[in-house]
């Protein structure tokens, strides 16, 4: 990064703040089998635990230049919070049942009157194994993710005229991707999940999406359609894991393979650092590949520092 010369006087201000709080935790054990004599008092043969787990986070951060000769001088505000629920019914011996939903929502305002959602994505992940061996798993997963809300592409023309073309809306795009196959389980570490039967279904419900894009295909869906189902494989590896003491380690890693067609990768990786009691940073970065949005990898990185709270 050049630095700017001394003439030039840059105002930087960034007001953070972090809320991340677990709401509620529980862990319950049901019975599933009864006993086989009343006067027997030894352990149930079945047994099922549920747990829950709620987490939530908001960040605000504020930008301003002032003589700002080193790029784009755009003055902005940014909100994003982010909310995880999520249930787990286990059986020690061979059953895996879990359900996760996870909603993120950003708001940019920029200094010119423009406000953007984004991100703005929905997912709800389900996932049932069947323990075949120690590490070894069948399972069957399925994904779904959404917009909620409608976003916007803004751009200038030659004329210097203001450009706002509508890029996602409600169900624009919906991308469900299912899948069934084997999985090798390490303790402590994560899951790594080969779908040897895998299918995805992408639909887009608002139709103007296509022509204020001038595409002839969004997420590799045609205007005419409106929908696509793809048939191939897919793999799938998830690490949720602690790093030391204050280190937390998210990695979500999606690969679907359609048999015609190149390979769609989605990655997902969080690492939070708490650097004291009340303080701490979260680098996201989430890389996406789709030949027919881009040809190349995109790749998006946020950096968020600031005051913790757990609850």
């Amino acid at each position: 990064m050049v630095s700017p010369k001394r003439s030039e006087l840059v105002l930087l201000f960034a007001g953070l703040l972090f809320i991340n709080g677990i709401g509620q935790s529980l862990k319950d054990t049901l019975d599933l089998s009864g006993l086989g004599n009343p006067a027997d008092s030894g352990l149930s043969r079945v047994a099922f635990r549920m747990v829950h787990d709620l987490e939530y986070s908001l960040s605000c951060s504020a930008l301003h230049f002032l003589n700002w000769k080193q790029g784009s001088d755009v003055n902005l505000v940014s909100i994003l919070h982010h909310l995880k629920y999520q249930v787990q019914c286990t059986n020690d011996r061979y059953v895996k049942f879990s359900n996760t939903f996870i909603h993120e929502l950003g708001l940019r305002y920029l200094a010119d009157s423009i406000s953007q959602f984004h991100p703005d994505e929905n997912t709800l992940n389900t996932r049932l194994e069947l323990r075949i061996r120690k590490t070894i798993s069948f399972f069957f997963y399925s994904s779904m993710t959404t917009p909620l809300l409608d976003s916007y592409l803004y751009n200038v023309d030659s004329a210097g005229r203001l450009l706002k073309k509508l890029c996602a809306s409600f169900m624009t795009p919906f991308i469900a991707t299912f899948s069934t196959g084997f999985g090798l389980n390490t303790p402590r570490v994560g899951t790594l999940s080969l779908g040897l039967s895998a299918a995805r279904f992408t639909w887009i419900r608002n139709r103007k999406v296509f022509g204020r894009q001038n595409a002839p295909d969004i997420y590799g869906v045609t205007e005419e359609k409106g929908f696509a189902f793809e048939y191939g494989i897919s793999l799938h590896l998830l690490v949720d894991r602690d790093l030391l003491k204050r280190i937390h380690w998210n990695c979500d890693l999606l690969i679907f393979k359609n048999y015609r067609k190149p390979a769609d990768v989605a990655l997902k990786n969080l690492v939070g650092i708490r650097l004291s009691k009340l303080l701490k940073m979260n680098i996201q970065t989430r890389l996406f590949y789709e030949q027919e949005v881009s040809r190349n990898i995109q790749v998006e990185t946020l950096l968020i520092l600031g005051l913790y709270v757990n609850l």
